[in-house]
């Protein structure tokens, strides 16, 4: 396995604009053995590698320590702060079995962070796309590929769960999932222009005004904003009052490549993963118009996946 270098990028911060977004970056190194607890865990797709921060809104020049997460095959990871657990969707074996992967002692990084346990999802799951762990309750939602449609698979007490245990949920949705977001306050999914019942898994009702290709949201259900990554336009919509009547567009930011959205409201910060960078944006839910400032953190090569945070 070969390991790329993480970079902080050498710009602090980054404006976007209709009209360019880039930056080019320093080498912020990367630490093996560092004891200093790792608070943010970015994914590289390409290389099967986290990337561990010491902070959660990293800055030029931030120490960047990487450990392997073998045959990561999803979007995403999710962090349990409690357990220290980092999980992330990993696949192996002909035939192909996709399972949940749960590394143990996250924050030391690779000075500690090793797998734990693991258990495996329904043999008809040809991907799990995106995974959501509902803190509170301990349940781990997965957005997950079937041949020929998707499903919502659900695990409660997933902090014991090991062999192949039968999920609690397993809902097909034939329009599909991709990388959705869950409200739990509001017992919402948002799932592309969506907004769907989470007990059911019924649509409630259309987002206004949004184009089709929306490829991973994520909702502060703290402030009701939504925030939805499009490939297919290169945007990142915001959208106030999401789960009213009265939800309405009030940013658009051009971001080409962009994947994948997480959202940190606890500190109101917002993480896009755009190829082979991740945007940081602060004070998230006052963006407004087409413009926004950001701090970056740029893997070589790579393709970052959804981030993880403590």
């Amino acid at each position: 396995m070969t390991r790329r270098p993480f970079l902080a990028s050498a710009l602090a911060v980054l404006l976007i604009s209709l009209s360019a977004c880039g930056g080019d970056g320093d080498e912020a190194g990367h630490s093996s053995g560092n004891n200093s607890p790792k608070l943010l865990f970015v994914p590289d797709k390409a290389h099967n590698v986290v990337g561990a921060l010491m902070t959660l809104s990293p800055v030029s020049g931030a120490t960047i320590d990487t450990f392997a997460f073998n045959a990561f095959a999803g979007d995403n990871l999710q962090y349990d702060p409690v357990r220290d657990e980092l999980y992330g969707a990993t696949a192996a074996g002909s035939p192909l079995q996709v399972s949940v992967s749960v590394y143990g002692s996250a924050s030391k990084g690779s000075a500690g962070a090793a797998l734990g346990r693991s258990f495996k999802l329904p043999a008809d799951v040809v991907r799990a796309n995106w995974l959501t762990l509902d803190r509170a309750s301990g349940t781990l939602y997965i957005a997950a590929t079937r041949q020929g449609d998707s499903t919502l698979l659900a695990y409660k007490n997933v902090a014991t769960l090991t062999d192949t245990p039968a999920p609690d949920r397993n809902q097909a949705f034939s329009d599909g999932l991709l990388q959705p977001a869950f409200d739990f306050t509001r017992n919402i999914i948002y799932a592309g222009t969506a907004r769907l019942d989470l007990a059911t898994g019924v649509q409630i009702a259309t987002l206004p005004a949004l184009p089709v290709g929306g490829t991973s949201a994520a909702i502060d259900a703290q402030r009701d904003v939504l925030y939805l990554a499009n490939s297919n336009d290169n945007t990142l919509r915001v959208i106030a009052q999401a789960s009213t009547a009265n939800a309405a567009i009030v940013a658009t930011l051009p971001l080409n490549g962009i994947q994948f959205v997480t959202v940190d409201p606890a500190n109101d910060r917002l993480y896009a993963s755009v190829l082979a960078t991740a945007y940081v944006f602060e004070n998230a839910s006052a963006i407004r118009g087409n413009s926004a400032v950001a701090s970056t953190v740029t893997s070589v090569g790579a393709t970052l996946g959804g981030v993880a945070f403590r």
